[in-house]
């Protein structure tokens, strides 16, 4: 039976077509999955064109309205046809004219090569003009490393350390062998990008990054290998089947739907290979963590887990499903709804890990309310206390060494050790003249029955570990990298240990928040039940490259550990145009500039709501909010504490950095880009009063500005006025 596969390629061309062309094509597809190829060929309206000869036979235009051209691959035999692209009328042709089409033979993946920009057709077999190459002085003995030695490489390349046999064990076929073997830097590389193979490209561009034959061959190749057997170089039908981390194979009309365009599409909840294998796991000898940078599948995967676990749930038991905010954790529960049947959603608590502490304190204390201004409590008691220091020293010393070691007593904090990595060096006396001004404002605090949220996950933690049986079977957390150590205290008495107890994902990259996290220390142990997730199937490549600029420089910790994240690119599937940078004399004429940006992009066919705009600050929010209103722009505020971002308002979304965590959109404009937003030092902790904090702080910041560039699909515009913020890449 006739099957059709869909390309990542087409999806943000699909969210281009009007709502009449998305019905044709629709129909379209639907033939392809009913009508054998010759009938496909015969059929009046979908007037399918083959390419004039010389180029890839097997590609195929065909109609989809008066202004829009599909670009399918119809295989010579099998009956799965690929539908690759969706292009305006007048320029489908060129563009498919050019791309050529293989099976790579060690991959079993289907590649797509860009044959005119590499100088290749199907009857021309000669390469580019490689650098000179030399034979090796040694000759070979025989053995693996021999025959590497004995291979030929290029003097001055860019992979002169990897031999032209080891290229072959990596799938580099000989056309992107001979050509790889003229570029001289990583620069080069990038640039030829869009027109390599893809899987190739990834090889390529890990062995430039420095990492060796064996990683690359363990990280990328291996996992691409066919479970069982080969594909062999003609199968087209097998390798469109086989190439699962950009193809998807569609059974039906929904289905193609969903694919295309569900707002939880089968690009959200579909499981490539290694995601399937983390979410399905049957069992872990205990917590495991999922890390990866945006766009990769985090939260897709702790979804599917929560589905998996709760499909094998014992009776009476019950799954937490938790996020860092109010906002992530209704996106969670709307998507679980999704994908969960409801008998199965109902054995599944969604909530803040705050709103659980909350709930567990208030069955013993109804009348505990939350505190939110503690900083200004513990200003009152610096002073009361005469402390030397400036105000808010005691309200860090509270949060992020008392709280977040969990100390309860004055010896506690007088241990040599209490203060590892705090930069203000405090005698004896002054330690305990601290201890004391905490002790007297925790005092208050909890005699007002006003607690902030440190306080009650201290309760919530010592009511839980009073508790012989647990409430939950089993947790899954989400956006993991912003929790403080005093909600994961909470979290780890919730659940017993054992098996299967703790479920974390998360990325350090998009910690927008000052928590310093030791899963050791907390009693979550994840050596041997880490996993990194390294293919962005959300952004493009030009926006996560240029967002990876934001980060330059900066160590990125593992996840819950105090060790560099292991070495590996991330990489994209998808492609779109470069960030579009803009710098203005004022904030009036910025603002002009957006109008004018929003006012291009709703002209392309972008939906309102596929839009946002994201600020550093309420003030700027609610300026830009109507400012775009004013020049009769649709524009709505999203406060992610009170709005889903589903909310049916029809305008442009106009939030705080802070809001737009864990979101996506077709297209993102991050207004007021400044050097005095980004870092805004009013919440950064001095130098003076703490240089690692210090530090720790404008990490944040920065982090910030990468969470709100990265949630991006397609479009990224950045703007300022004034002096750029420093984080900005050059």
């Amino acid at each position: 039976m006739p099957q059709l596969a869909i390309d990542a390629t087409c999806l943000p061309q699909y969210e281009k077509l009007d709502q009449p062309t998305r019905e044709r094509l629709k129909a379209a597809t639907r033939k392809f999955r009913e009508l054998s190829l010759d009938a496909l060929l015969a059929h009046p309206d979908l007037q399918i064109q083959a390419l004039p000869a010389g180029q890839d036979p097997r590609i195929r235009t065909f109609r989809i309205s008066d202004t829009w051209t599909g670009v399918m691959l119809a295989p010579e035999s099998g009956e799965t046809y690929l539908l690759v692209h969706l292009l305006p009328r007048e320029s489908a042709e060129e563009w498919a004219s050019d791309q050529r089409h293989d099976v790579n033979s060690v991959m079993g993946t289907l590649e797509r090569r860009d044959a005119t920009a590499l100088g290749k057709t199907e009857d021309d077999t000669s390469p580019p003009t490689p650098a000179a190459r030399h034979e090796p002085e040694e000759p070979g003995d025989g053995s693996d490393a021999a025959e590497a030695r004995a291979d030929p490489v290029s003097t001055d390349g860019l992979f002169d350390h990897v031999s032209d046999r080891e290229m072959g064990r990596l799938g580099i076929d000989p056309e992107i062998l001979d050509f790889s073997r003229s570029l001289s830097s990583m620069r080069e590389l990038r640039d030829w990008q869009a027109a390599l193979p893809q899987d190739q490209y990834e090889v390529l561009s890990a062995l430039a990054e420095g990492h060796s034959v064996d990683r690359v061959l363990a990280e990328i190749v291996a996992p691409r290998r066919p479970t069982v057997g080969a594909v062999a170089h003609d199968d087209y039908d097998a390798a469109i089947r086989h190439t699962r981390e950009r193809v998807i194979v569609v059974n039906d009309d929904s289905e193609i739907e969903d694919v295309l365009a569900g707002e939880f599409n089968a690009w959200r909840i579909y499981l490539h290979p290694k995601q399937r294998e983390l979410a399905y796991r049957p069992r872990f000898n205990g917590p495991a963590k999922v890390s990866g940078g945006p766009g990769t599948g985090k939260t897709v995967v702790a979804l599917h887990r929560v589905k998996h676990l709760a499909e094998h749930l014992p009776l009476g038991g019950r799954i937490l499903l938790t996020s860092f905010t109010n906002a992530l954790v209704e996106s969670l529960r709307r998507n679980l709804a999704l994908l969960l049947p409801t008998e199965l959603v109902e054995d599944v608590d969604v909530v803040t890990a705050d709103k659980l502490a909350m709930d567990l304190v208030k069955q013993e204390r109804p009348d505990v309310r939350l505190r939110l201004d503690t900083r200004g409590v513990f200003a009152h008691y610096s002073s009361r206390h005469e402390l030397p220091w400036p105000p808010d020293f005691l309200h860090s010393e509270y949060r992020h060494v008392v709280m977040a070691q969990g100390i309860s007593t004055l010896d506690g904090y007088l241990d040599p050790d209490a203060r590892r990595g705090r930069s203000i060096p405090l005698t004896v006396d002054q330690r305990r003249a601290v201890w004391h001004a905490i002790s007297d404002a925790r005092a208050m605090m909890r005699q007002s029955k006003h607690l902030p949220a440190e306080e009650t996950h201290v309760e919530a933690a010592r009511i839980l570990d009073e508790r012989a049986e647990k409430p939950y079977t089993n947790v899954v957390v989400d956006e993991a990298q912003d929790l403080h150590p005093t909600q994961w205290r909470t979290l780890r008495a919730a659940v017993a240990p054992g098996p299967n107890d703790m479920f974390i994902s998360g990325d350090n990259r998009q910690r927008i928040y000052d928590s310093t996290v030791s899963f050791r220390q907390l009693g979550i142990g994840v050596v041997g039940r880490s996993y990194p997730l390294r293919v962005n199937y959300r952004t493009t490549k030009e926006i996560l490259a240029w967002a990876d600029g934001i980060m330059a420089g900066q160590r990125v910790d593992e996840l819950g550990e105090s060790e560099p994240e292991p070495e590996g690119a991330l990489r994209s599937v998808l492609s779109g145009p470069p960030p579009e940078l803009r710098g203005t004399a004022d904030e009036p004429a910025e603002l002009d500039a957006l109008a004018e940006r929003v006012r291009g992009w709703l002209a392309e066919g972008i939906e309102p709501g596929d839009i946002c705009v994201t600020t550093r600050t309420n003030r700027l929010r609610d300026a830009v909010a109507a400012h775009l209103r004013a020049r009769s722009l649709p524009a709505s505020t999203f406060n992610p504490r009170e709005h889903s971002v589903n909310d049916p308002a029809h305008g442009v979304r106009v939030t705080t950095m802070h809001g737009v965590k864990g979101l996506e959109f077709r297209a993102v404009a991050v207004f007021g880009a400044t050097a005095e937003a980004l870092p805004q030092l009013d919440r950064v902790t001095s130098a003076e009063l703490d240089e690692n904090q210090h530090q720790a702080d404008i990490d944040a910041q920065r982090s910030l500005l990468y969470v709100a560039c990265t949630r991006a699909r397609e479009s990224l515009y950045v703007s300022w006025h004034g002096e750029p913020s420093p984080f900005l890449p050059v």
